[in-house]
């Protein structure tokens, strides 16, 4: 193969002109040679000082970009394969469609191959449970379920057998730590392992948050994260149904999308100003978002209090006829 013989003192430099001039050969790895580089080249009309010589050079592996790259499938069930998967901390969490369940093992192989950085992979069977705690199964890798997940700057202790958590809620709990203002006191009503409540107290300086949940396993991975990121002055970890909970605060968290209405009202209650603001999350069909802020406000209203629909956006798609969405909302008393 032909390739530029340069002194090694100004290969780099030769390299990066080359590359600009689309004359080097990226697929083969370039070699020394008595104090020179042998770099390869595409083509031997190079306007350069250098001789072109003649060499045998070892191509460069090039890394898998994506399943089909490193998975061995049958043609017809190439398109089966998921197109989407979570990946928390080191585990790669994956639903498999029926069709592929004779192949669920190479499938988690393969996911070893194509992510460099994960050391486990679990099939994702669902939900279950009063906690939504996810049903996985080990498919490939380390024998476990704990992880720890970095969001934002912010480290978290996830055991996703013991507590749900989604990564993809990522840009999600950012845009409400932006909304947040200094001083303000916090109820999350459904906090997890903390996600909302961590972020919020590392990013703005905020009075009190109280972080509740009814799963203990869940509290004690939101205790060793507020622990994990030293914000135990701001966030109190309460293990209690979130309707128990007797506080005033300027703003709830409602993060519970399969039953937050069943909590409205305590979460109306617990606003302390003549003003206070919701972060209310719903999953809906498609047909039932076009009528949410009206129902919303009509439940909102025949409980006493006026809302003011600010935002409603669609946080992710949660299935083929269901959304994720999130409704910010001011909330304030009815006149008498």
């Amino acid at each position: 193969m032909k390739c530029l013989k340069v002194p090694k003192s100004v290969g780099e430099e030769v390299r990066k002109k080359l590359l600009h001039q689309s004359l080097l050969s990226t697929a083969y790895r370039i070699e020394s040679e008595d104090g020179h580089l042998l770099i390869p080249i595409v083509d031997d009309d190079v306007d350069m000082e250098y001789p072109v010589v003649e060499r045998d050079f070892k191509k460069l592996e090039q890394p898998p970009s994506s399943l089909t790259d490193v998975v061995d499938l049958p043609d017809e069930l190439v398109n089966e394969l998921p197109s989407s998967y979570d990946i928390v901390g080191d585990i790669v969490v994956v639903k498999i469609p029926d069709s592929l369940e004779p192949y669920r093992k190479p499938l988690g192989e393969s996911l070893l191959k194509l992510h460099k950085n994960v050391n486990v992979v679990l099939e994702d069977r669902g939900v279950e449970g009063d906690f939504r705690v996810r049903d996985v199964v080990h498919l490939a890798g380390e024998h476990r379920t704990s992880t720890v997940y970095k969001e934002h700057g912010s480290e978290f202790a996830i055991d996703l057998t013991k507590a749900y958590f989604s990564p993809r809620l990522a840009t999600e709990r950012m845009r409400v730590v932006e909304k947040v203002q200094p001083g303000e006191r916090i109820l999350d009503m459904f906090a997890g392992v903390g996600p909302f409540s961590v972020l919020i107290a590392r990013n703005v300086d905020v009075d009190k948050i109280y972080a509740v949940d009814m799963n203990p396993d869940a509290v004690e991975l939101l205790r060793k994260n507020i622990r994990k990121n030293s914000v135990g002055k701001k966030v109190e970890a309460i293990e209690a149904d979130a309707r128990g909970v007797k506080v005033k605060v300027d703003r709830v968290i409602m993060n519970l999308p399969h039953s937050a209405r069943d909590f409205l009202d305590h979460a109306l209650k617990s606003l302390d100003h003549s003003k206070g603001y919701v972060h209310y999350y719903e999953v809906i069909s498609t047909e039932g978002l076009e009528t949410l802020e009206s129902a919303l406000t009509d439940i909102i209203k025949k409980l006493g209090f006026h809302a003011k629909v600010i935002d409603v956006r669609e946080v992710r798609t949660y299935s083929a006829s269901k959304v994720h969405v999130a409704v910010d909302l001011e909330i304030s008393p009815l006149p008498v």
